[in-house]
């Protein structure tokens, strides 16, 4: 199981976060996907609960760390948005458990991408209560920037007048996309993007995996600890071969139904992810200096890259929504592949 300790670029932030008495009430931890804020925020939290800390981190050994770690302290309350609960780490699955809507028996429901006003509602309340420990009451939240307009407004209150020691934790990759009145009641704490060799090193001490493997993995912006998820199940061959495809490294001229196809079988939520990461990279190298465009490769002009990057970030907002997220993925992948051949005819036709 992995530890926020095991991961070298958060080494800086997480001395700084457990090295320091908080004496504010709202902390906002940022940064890219996929680096190990979750894991960062229950650390702070367990740390905050602990009865026997010391310096740099908890204990691991008195009343309260044991049940953070068997998922059941009364006083740690953990809101996210139902689709995290897929795949997270199991001492924050069954904290948020009583936050999360089970729905109607026998009724079956896509999971929810977004935090409810029910949930926050729900904490809200249950953060009013005495803490059951007798000690502080931690309010984590993941994923914060799901918290819907009423949603953010129900924890609102509790936010700018807590009662107790209550400490919230929120932790997010899109802080932009947080209400202002969330943001200002918070201490913002920014995690850097991993460095590519100490994101490489950390990789190849857990996997048997080619160095351009890797790198090529990364370039897809999932962020080191899916890609670890994805390689201990074996589930990164559709991501390589979306990946591979986009970069024109198997030279064939990009179409939209193949394009949807290994899309769809990404998923289509990473798969725009990824795409849309694979823009970002092809803007840095056009305009780093000294570095030609590729020549080959679905994004491999600025202007289009640029648009392809807005296009593919407008998609990703609405996919979830749409509802036909099949059509809605196919008239994206049609643009995309539409837009390239435009640019690809206009750039030969203007080379003769």
């Amino acid at each position: 199981m992995i530890d926020s300790a095991d991961l070298p670029w958060l080494i800086p932030t997480r001395e700084k976060l457990l090295g320091s008495a908080h004496r504010h009430h709202g902390l906002l931890v940022s940064g890219p996907p996929a680096i190990g804020k979750y894991l960062l925020g229950l650390d702070l939290a367990t740390l905050m609960l602990c009865k026997q800390s010391r310096e740099g981190g908890p204990c691991g050994s008195c009343q309260s760390c044991h049940l953070v770690s068997n998922s059941a302290h009364p006083d740690l309350h953990l809101l996210m948005p139902e689709v995290l609960a897929e795949d997270c780490h199991p001492a924050l699955l069954g904290h948020a458990q009583r936050y999360l809507d089970p729905g109607q028996p026998g009724q079956r429901r896509k999971r929810s991408n977004v935090i409810s006003v029910d949930s926050a509602r729900l904490l809200s309340d249950s953060l009013l209560e005495t803490s059951c420990l007798g000690g502080r009451k931690i309010a984590l939240v993941l994923a914060a920037d799901t918290l819907n307009r009423n949603a953010a407004n129900a924890m609102l209150k509790v936010l700018e007048e807590p009662a107790g020691e209550t400490l919230f934790i929120l932790v997010t990759s899109f802080p932009y996309r947080m209400p202002a009145t969330i943001q200002s009641r918070c201490i913002r704490i920014d995690c850097p993007a991993p460095i590519l060799d100490d994101a490489l090193a950390w990789l190849r001490g857990r996997h048997e995996a080619d160095n351009e493997d890797l790198s090529t993995l990364l370039v897809s912006g999932l962020g080191p600890i899916t890609i670890d998820e994805l390689l201990s199940n074996r589930g990164m061959a559709a991501i390589s071969t979306l990946i591979a495809y986009c970069m024109g490294k198997n030279q064939k001229t990009p179409d939209s139904l193949t394009l949807a196809r290994m899309c769809g079988e990404v998923g289509i939520d990473r798969a725009l992810r990824i795409l849309q990461n694979l823009t970002l990279q092809a803007v840095r190298e056009c305009v780093r200096e000294g570095v030609t465009p590729a020549a080959r490769g679905l994004f491999r002009d600025r202007g289009f890259s640029i648009r392809a990057f807005q296009r593919l970030g407008s998609a990703r907002e609405s996919v979830g929504s749409a509802v036909d997220e099949q059509l809605a993925l196919e008239d994206i992948c049609a643009w995309v592949c539409e837009e390239h051949a435009r640019v690809s005819n206009f750039t030969n036709g203007g080379s003769k």
